[in-house]
C-alpha cells in the first residue's frame, strides 16, 4: 500500500523534511563512523594484544620447533630429540591459547570478516602439525621438505598480522606495515638458521638448497635496508644499534664465509657452536625490537583515536545545532506557503473537478458555448503579486486556453467527421450505381475476355466500397450495409474473401453450421475483410492465407492465418495494444495503416475480441472470438442461405428481402456468359467458352442449363431461373479454375473448400 501525503501542508512539510532528514542522516552516519573509527584506533592495541600477541608467541615457538625438526631429520635422528619434544609441548600450549581467543572473542576485540578468515586459516594450518611431527619422527621426509611444511604453518601468522593492521589508518597503518616487514626479516633469519643447522649436522646441501639459503640471506638484508629509513625514531635507533653490534657483525662474517664456501662446504666453514650462540642472540634482539616497535604503533593509534574523537565531538555538536535550526526555519516557512497554496489548490480542484468537465460534457452532448459561457467556466483567480500570485495568473491563462482548446477541438472533430461522412456517403452512392451498371454489363456480355475484365472492375469497385465504409467507421458512424435476418458464418467469411484484392490466395476451411445475427453481419464481414486483406498484403504472393473456425465455450472462434515472415514479440504486443485502444474509443492513430484501428472499432461495437499471435509456420494468426450474444443456430428457418445471401445484385429480389434496401454489395464471382462467341483463347490465356464443347466429363455432368444460341447482342435476353443462374456460375467458376495453371488448390467452406 502506497502512502501519499493527503494535504498540501503535509506535502510541504515532507518536501522540507526530506532534505533535512537526509542531512540529519548524513550527520548521524558521519558522526557514528568517525566515533567508531576513533574507538577502533584506540582499541587497536587491545585487539592486537588479544589476537596478535598470542600469534607472535606461537610463531616464535614454531620457528624453534622447525629448527630442531630440520636438525633431527638431517642428522637421521641423532640430534635434538629431547629438545624437539620440549619445543612441541611449548607449541601446543601456545596454539591452545590462540584457539581459545578465537573461540571466545573478548569484548572490544571483535574482528571483521576478513580478519576472522585469516584467524581461521591459521588454526586450519596448525592441524598439519601432528602429521608433520609423525613424518619427522619416522624420518619419512627430507629436511628441506620439513622446513617448507613448518613454514606453511607459520605463514598464516603474517597474514593475520596484516589483517589486524588494516584496522589502522594514516601514518599508524604505514608504521604498522613496516613492523610486519621487521617480523618477516626475523622469519628469514630463522629459516637461514634452520638451513645452516641442517648442513652442519647432516649431509652437504644440494645446489638448489644452497641457492635457497643464499636467497634467504639476501632477502633479510633487503628488508632491513628498506624498512630502516621508514621506521620511527626509536625503532630506527634500536635497529641501527643491532646492525652495528657485535652479534650482527659476527653473523655477517659467518654468512660471508658460507657464501664463499659453496654448497658442499657451507656446513664446514661455519662453527656450529659459534653460529648457535650468535643466531639465538640475534633472534632474541630482533624479537625485542619488533615488540617495542609494535607497542609504539599501538600507542600512536590510541593518541590518534583520541584526537579524532575530540574533533568529531565538536563538529557533531555544531552540525546538530545547524540541523535543528534548519528544521525550525523550514517549518515556519512551509506553514505560510501551505496556507496560500491550499486556497489555490481548492480553486484549481473546483475548476478541474466541476467546471471543466461540465464544459466537456456539454460540448460532447452537442451544445454550443458562447464567450460568456466560456468565461463562466474559467473565472480569474487572484492570489497577490508574488510568485504564488504569478502561478495563479498563469493558471488563469492555462484554464482559459484549455477550455477554448476543448471547444475548438470539438468543433474541428465534428467538422472532420461530417466531411468524412459526406464523402463516404457520396462514394457509396456512386459505387452502388457503378456496381449496378457493372451487373447489367456482365449480364449482357458474351465474350469471356470482356467478362473477365468486368469481373476485375467489379472487384475493384467492391474494395472501394469497403474503403468508403472504413471512412464511416472512423468517423463514428455505421458502415451502411445492414441485414435483418441471420446469416451463416461460412457465407460471411466467403463474402469477406471476395472483398480483398488477392482473394485467389485465400482458402476458407469447412466451418460448423453457425450463423450471425443480422445486425452483426456487416461489422463482422468488414472486420474479417480487413484482417484477410492484411494477411494477403504482408505475406509472400505465392503463399496461401487460411480462414478456419470452430465452436468454443462461450462463442465461436475464427482464425485468419498467413504464411508471412510474422511479427516480433514486441510488435505483436504493440499491435494487440492498438486493437484494445481502438476499442476503448481513443483518437485516430498517427499512421497510414488504419486497418487495425478499424478492426478494433468494429470489434468493440459487437463485443468481439481480436488477438494477434505467432502462427505455426512463423506467420501471423488473427484470432477472432465472436461471443454467443451475436450467434444463432444456423438450422433455423429464418437463417439466410444459398448463393444469393451476401450477393449484392441490382436485380429484383423475392418478397421478404434478406437485407436492407440500401445495403451496398459484397463481391461475388459473376455469372458466366449465356453462350460462347468463338473458339480460341483470351488475352489472359484462358479458353473461350463453348458450351459443353471443351469441358471435361465432370463438368458436362453438372447439368448446366443451355440457353438458345444467339448472336452477341442480338435478340432479347431470356430471364434465367435461380437454378439456371447457380448452375451457370458454378460451371464457369470451375472452368476458370481448371484453365489457370498457377491456380491454388480449392479450399473448403461448410460443404467443401473454396480458394483462388
Amino acid at each position: 500500500m502506497r502512502l501519499r501525503p493527503r494535504t498540501i501542508r503535509t506535502q510541504l512539510v515532507v518536501l522540507l523534511l526530506v532534505p533535512l532528514l537526509s542531512l540529519a542522516g548524513l550527520w548521524t552516519y558521519s558522526t557514528f563512523t568517525s566515533v567508531r573509527g576513533a574507538f577502533a584506533l584506540m582499541g587497536i592495541a587491545d585487539t592486537y594484544r588479544y589476537y596478535g600477541t598470542p600469534a607472535d608467541d606461537l610463531g616464535r615457538a614454531l620457528q624453534v620447533e622447525r629448527r630442531l625438526g630440520v636438525a633431527y631429520v638431517a642428522s637421521d635422528g641423532e640430534t635434538g630429540g629431547a629438545e624437539l619434544e620440549s619445543a612441541e609441548r611449548t607449541t601446543d600450549r601456545l596454539l591452545t591459547v590462540v584457539r581459545e581467543h578465537a573461540r571466545e572473542q573478548a569484548r572490544g576485540t571483535e574482528l571483521d570478516l576478513a580478519q576472522r578468515r585469516r584467524l581461521t586459516e591459521l588454526i586450519t594450518a596448525a592441524k598439519d602439525l601432528q602429521p608433520l611431527r609423525e613424518d619427522v619422527r619416522q624420518r619419512d621426509i627430507g629436511w628441506s621438505m620439513t622446513l617448507h611444511r613448518y613454514s606453511s604453518v607459520i605463514d598464516p601468522i603474517f597474514r593475520l598480522r596484516g589483517s589486524l593492521a588494516a584496522l589502522q589508518s594514516g601514518e599508524v597503518a604505514r608504521q604498522g606495515g613496516f613492523v610486519i616487514d621487521l617480523v618477516r626479516a626475523r622469519e628469514l633469519l630463522s629459516r637461514e638458521d634452520a638451513m645452516l643447522t641442517a648442513a652442519q649436522v647432516g649431509p652437504a646441501m644440494t645446489a638448489s638448497q644452497y641457492r635457497e639459503f643464499i636467497g634467504t640471506i639476501d632477502g633479510r638484508k633487503l628488508l632491513h635496508s628498506i624498512v630502516d629509513p621508514e621506521l620511527t625514531k626509536a625503532a630506527k635507533e634500536s635497529l641501527d644499534e643491532f646492525e652495528g653490534g657485535s652479534v650482527a657483525w659476527t653473523l655477517d662474517s659467518m654468512e660471508t664465509a658460507a657464501r664463499s664456501a659453496g654448497a658442499k662446504d657451507v656446513g664446514l666453514v661455519v662453527s656450529r657452536d659459534r653460529w648457535r650462540q650468535n643466531a639465538d642472540r640475534a633472534l632474541t634482539e630482533l624479537s625485542d625490537i619488533n615488540v617495542a616497535a609494535a607497542g609504539e604503533v599501538g600507542q600512536q593509534a590510541r593518541d590518534d583515536g583520541m584526537d579524532v574523537l575530540v574533533r568529531t565531538g565538536a563538529v557533531s555538536l555544531a552540525g546538530l545545532f545547524l540541523v535543528v535550526l534548519s528544521v525550525v526555519i523550514s517549518l515556519l516557512i512551509g506553514r505560510g506557503i501551505a496556507r496560500r497554496l491550499t486556497l489555490l489548490r481548492n480553486q484549481a480542484l473546483e475548476l478541474s473537478g466541476k467546471r471543466l468537465p461540465e464544459v466537456l460534457r456539454r460540448l460532447r452532448a452537442g451544445e454550443e458555448l458562447d464567450d460568456d459561457a466560456v468565461a463562466r467556466a474559467a473565472p480569474d483567480l487572484r492570489f497577490g503579486a508574488d510568485e504564488i500570485g504569478q502561478v495563479g495568473r498563469a493558471f488563469n491563462n492555462a484554464q482559459r486556453a484549455a477550455v477554448q482548446a476543448a471547444v475548438d477541438q470539438e468543433k474541428l472533430r465534428r467538422g472532420v467527421s461530417a466531411v468524412f461522412t459526406n464523402l463516404a456517403r457520396r462514394s457509396q452512392v456512386l459505387l452502388h450505381r457503378q456496381l449496378t451498371l457493372l451487373d447489367a454489363m456482365e449480364r449482357r456480355s458474351g465474350d469471356p475476355a470482356d467478362l473477365d475484365d468486368l469481373f476485375r472492375v467489379d472487384h475493384i469497385a467492391v474494395r472501394m466500397r469497403r474503403h468508403a465504409e472504413g471512412l464511416l467507421i472512423l468517423s463514428g458512424n455505421a458502415p451502411g450495409r445492414a441485414w435483418r435476418r441471420p446469416v451463416r458464418l461460412a457465407e460471411v467469411a466467403r463474402a469477406a474473401v471476395g472483398e480483398v484484392e488477392h482473394y485467389q490466395r485465400v482458402t476458407v476451411r469447412r466451418m460448423p453450421r453457425v450463423a450471425l445475427t443480422g445486425p452483426a453481419v456487416a461489422d463482422v464481414l468488414h472486420l474479417l475483410a480487413e484482417l484477410i486483406d492484411n494477411a494477403t498484403a504482408f505475406s509472400p504472393p505465392d503463399t496461401k492465407v487460411e480462414v478456419r473456425g470452430e465452436v468454443v465455450a462461450g462463442g465461436y472462434v475464427l482464425e485468419v492465418e498467413d504464411r508471412g515472415l510474422g511479427m516480433s514479440t514486441e510488435r505483436l504486443a504493440e499491435a494487440n495494444n492498438e486493437l484494445g485502444e481502438a476499442g476503448a474509443g481513443s483518437e485516430l492513430p498517427e499512421t497510414d495503416r488504419l486497418g487495425l484501428f478499424t478492426v478494433g472499432r468494429l470489434a468493440a461495437r459487437q463485443g468481439v475480441r481480436v488477438t494477434l499471435r505467432r502462427g505455426r509456420f512463423d506467420g501471423t494468426v488473427a484470432v477472432v472470438f465472436i461471443p454467443q450474444s451475436v450467434l444463432v443456430d444456423a438450422s433455423g428457418d429464418d437463417v439466410e442461405t444459398g448463393e444469393h445471401v451476401l450477393r449484392p445484385r441490382a436485380v429484383p429480389e423475392p418478397p421478404g428481402p434478406d437485407r436492407a434496401d440500401a445495403a451496398p454489395r459484397t463481391p461475388r464471382p459473376r455469372r458466366g456468359p449465356t453462350r460462347p462467341r468463338e473458339e480460341g483463347r483470351t488475352v489472359t490465356g484462358l479458353p473461350k467458352r463453348q458450351r459443353q464443347a471443351s469441358l471435361v466429363a465432370q463438368l458436362r455432368d453438372d447439368g448446366v442449363h443451355q440457353s438458345p444460341a444467339e448472336p452477341p447482342g442480338g435478340g432479347d435476353e431470356r430471364e434465367r431461373s435461380p437454378e439456371e443462374a447457380r448452375s451457370t456460375i458454378t460451371a464457369f467458376a470451375r472452368g476458370l479454375a481448371r484453365g489457370r495453371d498457377a491456380a491454388a488448390p480449392q479450399g473448403t467452406a461448410e460443404t467443401g473448400e473454396i480458394g483462388g
